[in-house]
């Protein structure tokens, strides 16, 4: 991932501050690079969002966000299992006639 990237991916999840950019910058890609080790596709990344923008993203490394952040990966990646094929033998047994009654006075008449 480009520096440009991951520089968009912060300032859609990040409010960036006014003043002191440069320690900023360079703490949250630290932080973001140890994060994308962890979950490392791109895809995920450029298309992650939170509810509210946070404050930093040492926020996405432990606690409730972390949990969050496993959850969306967990669910990015989840591939839907094929269901599993039955296959069907031979008709074992006779068939059983059964009596229907009529159920309707029309069933009943004709």
């Amino acid at each position: 991932m480009t520096h440009n990237e991951k520089r968009q991916i912060i300032s859609r999840l990040i409010n960036l501050p006014d003043k002191n950019k440069r320690a900023f910058w360079g703490k949250e890609i630290k932080v973001l690079n140890t994060l994308i080790e962890k979950y490392p596709s791109k895809k995920f990344w450029t298309s992650l969002s939170f509810y509210d923008k946070l404050d930093s993203m040492v926020l996405l490394k432990s606690g409730f966000f972390a949990n969050e952040l496993k959850a969306k990966y967990q669910l990015f990646n989840y591939k839907i299992p094929k269901p599993p094929k039955y296959e069907l033998g031979e008709k074992c047994g006779e068939d059983i006639a059964t009596n229907t009654r009529p159920k309707t006075i029309k069933d009943f008449l004709s």
